[in-house]
């Protein structure tokens, strides 16, 4: 299940900064032994795990040292470090320093078996450590594994740990069916003697340990520039060979291929650089050491980020440019949309429609404005296409015609700050046995201030578009919400549209379309606020569900209710503010069970409803991710709404299946000044033709 980055429980004792202990590791005897751990699994959290372990049994105190060398970025959540261990069950009881592809360290644990497995700090950091004494079990980040800093201390009142334990090295890819490789060295304080796999890994993993190789690691890069940058490395060990070659591979994000620079050739250990030239102005590069020594080795370093600035240095332009074709913009709900995005915020270009390069993109780790150089497809081939990272805007308005379109899995955006625009999913009843519901569109738990505007979602299974539970300020708006799908209920004739988690504030629907769902139009749950304002039901048995806990409070307004197909109540339960919304059929009521308000309980500032009677045509005109570009699925759904045809679907092949779009691709020219308005103008062009 994926983590909640924005709740991280205390660790008793954390914060003792600088804390020098007896020993120094970083010099020790097993330094030049190099231990490299493949690992699959979903994780290690929740109640149980799945990961490849590398052990010994310990019983007492110990004091355990490592160095983690790399983490492949397999997931943004994939993790490697020092285990502390009750049992080689899979749900038992263990506490675990562990390392994460972006080199931040921070202490887990799972205080009893089948307990919930929690977290506490972060830093980037190098060295891990666990020392036991008696009851008490304290954990170490360091940068050079002499100096160390105090992550968390945990007791028997916090962790139920035996006498005997199995202590080791243990690595989860975060992905089911993909292993992740981790490289550690300078081990201390146990011996391995076991290794395997620890729950349902899907993929088998494995050790293997290494004296006498040589070993290379990657720096941050200096004086980087808008063209340039200098990289830099340190060579930590020859591994036994007199001489090594030491060069770096660096790469534009999300493109495959390296370039390499130029040789220095190295008798010793010690650091290097080169200047690289010829880079692009507002990206971001990866880039690794490398070293080949004179006796046939490769050491390869891990993968270092960062990002080039704008070559104009330029001022903020005040000019947001055009405004929405629509009659809402994306920021005339509670959220704000993208406040941090500026001339600086580094660009990702697509230039193919892969799965490979769309996740490169979403998961880096800062600011990014994500551009589409390519039209196409992209099959997420049963999965999710997950955002873990805060602070991404996603622009499929700037891919050429026919646009992009994410199918055959989830799009599910656990982040916060972020917009998403002209992107289509449509997830039908593709994906692994067993696996269960899952919506096309769904943001998590707890996400705060995020836009998904003029985007389509289709064929989900349980609801199509979700908001998640306790989230703050989500505007979805303008979205084109259809054909939810009956499976994987068959005994069951439903077909959910959205829900609205329970606990969620400020949430704002606007301008969309819901067509052809039985139900949930959306479900409020418990103790929500939200606005629901100018939105198309089409095609229901049930409609807007406001809870009936009586803790859902609600505005809603200007909202059109067109064919109820058993006649049920359009607005049920909860406390609204009701105004101006219509219902096609006479013989479906407007009302059942509702507190009416006489003001709305909450509004967003700037938000203007339209006339309901301008709303069918206004919204038909303007939802989904393409308006003035629709393909043919889209056409299709509006035509019926139209037209009041059309009826309830189990699967997307009663519909003629995934679309295969054209593969088009353009050269786009980002300005170094006017980003927003720039955006705006690609937004214009597929919203109302150009």
């Amino acid at each position: 299940m994926p983590h909640d980055r924005r709740t991280f429980l205390r660790a008793i004792g954390a914060g003792s900064i600088g804390l020098s202990i007896g020993a120094t590791f970083g010099a020790t005897a097993d330094a030049a032994t190099v231990v490299t751990i493949e690992g699959g699994g979903a994780d290690i959290w929740g109640t149980e795990d799945a990961f490849q372990y590398y052990y010994t049994p310990v019983s007492g105190d110990f004091d355990v040292a490592v160095r983690s060398i790399a983490v492949e970025n397999t997931d943004i959540w994939a993790k490697a470090g020092l285990m502390v261990r009750d049992s080689l069950e899979a749900n038992a009881s263990n506490a675990m320093v562990r390392r994460r592809p972006n080199g931040e360290v921070s202490l887990q644990w799972r205080p009893e078996s089948g307990g919930e497995t929690t977290s506490a700090g972060g830093a980037e950091a190098d060295w891990l450590r666990f020392v036991r004494s008696g009851d008490t079990l304290e954990a170490y980040r360091s940068t050079d594994g002499e100096s160390w800093t105090t992550i968390g201390v945990l007791t028997d009142a916090d962790i139920a740990l035996s006498e005997s334990v199995s202590v080791g090295l243990a690595v989860t890819s975060h992905s089911v069916g993909t292993s992740c490789t981790a490289t550690f060295q300078g081990l201390t304080g146990i011996e391995p003697d076991s290794n395997g796999d620890i729950g349902d890994v899907a993929v088998s993993g494995g050790v293997n340990a290494q004296t006498g190789v040589p070993l290379v690691s990657s720096t941050e890069p200096t004086d980087v520039t808008a063209t340039g940058a200098t990289l830099r490395g340190e060579l930590t060990d020859l591994g036994g060979a007199d001489a090594a070659e030491c060069y770096f591979e660096y790469r534009e994000v999300p493109h495959e291929s390296w370039t390499t620079t130029q040789t220095q050739t190295l008798t010793a250990a010690g650091s290097f650089a080169v200047d690289a030239d010829g880079l692009t102005d507002r990206r971001y590069y990866e880039v690794r050491a490398v070293a080949d020594t004179d006796d046939g080795d490769t050491a390869t370093g891990a993968v270092v980020q960062f990002s080039t600035p704008n070559r104009s240095n330029s001022q903020p332009n005040s000019d947001a440019g055009p405004s929405s074709s629509s009659q809402f913009d994306p920021d005339d709900g509670f959220a704000r949309a993208a406040p941090w995005l500026d001339d600086e915020t580094p660009i990702i270009t697509i230039t193919e429609p892969t799965r490979d390069q769309l996740d490169r993109a979403v998961t880096v780790d800062g600011e990014r404005l994500i551009v589409f150089e390519t039209s196409g497809t992209v099959d997420l081939d049963g999965t999710q296409l997950t955002v873990t990272n805060d602070e991404l805007y996603l622009a499929g308005q700037t891919a050429p015609s026919p646009g992009i379109t994410l199918i055959g899995g989830r799009f599910f955006l656990d982040a916060n700050d972020c917009v998403i625009q002209h992107i289509r999913i449509r997830k039908g009843d593709t994906g692994p046995t067993g696996e269960g519901p899952s919506d096309a569109v769904q943001t998590g738990d707890g996400t705060r201030n995020n836009v998904i505007d003029h985007c389509t979602a289709t064929w989900g299974i349980d609801e199509t578009f979700s908001v998640g539970y306790d989230t703050e300020n989500t505007t979805v708006s303008n979205c084109l919400i259809a054909e939810a799908l009956r499976f994987p209920y068959p005994d069951k004739d439903v077909h959910y549209g959205t829900l609205v988690g329970d606990g969620s504030e400020n949430v704002t629907l606007v301008g969309n379309v819901w067509a052809h769902n039985t139900n949930r139009l959306p479900r409020l749950k418990a103790e929500t606020t939200s606005v629901v304002v100018n939105n198309v039901m089409y095609h229901y048995d049930e409609a807007t569900n406001l809870g009936e806990t009586g803790t859902v409070y609600s505005s809603v307004v200007g909202n059109g209710y067109l064919r109820g197909d058993n006649g049920d109540t359009n607005i049920d339960g909860g406390n609204a503010y009701l105004d101006d919304n219509y219902s096609a059929d006479p013989e479906t009521p407007m009302t059942e069970n509702v507190t009416e308000l006489n003001a709305p309980p909450l509004w967003p500032d700037g938000l203007a409803a339209l006339p309901s009677e301008e709303l069918e045509t206004h919204n038909l005109e303007n939802a989904g991710a393409r308006p003035a570009d629709r393909t043919e699925h889209d056409e299709r759904v509006i035509d019926q709404v139209r037209n009041r045809t059309g009826s309830f679907i189990d699967s997307q092949t009663e519909v003629g299946g995934y679309p295969d779009l054209a593969v088009v691709t353009h050269e786009l020219t980002v300005p170094n000044g006017g980003t927003r308005a720039w955006l705006r103008s690609w937004a214009r062009r597929v919203e109302e033709g150009s």
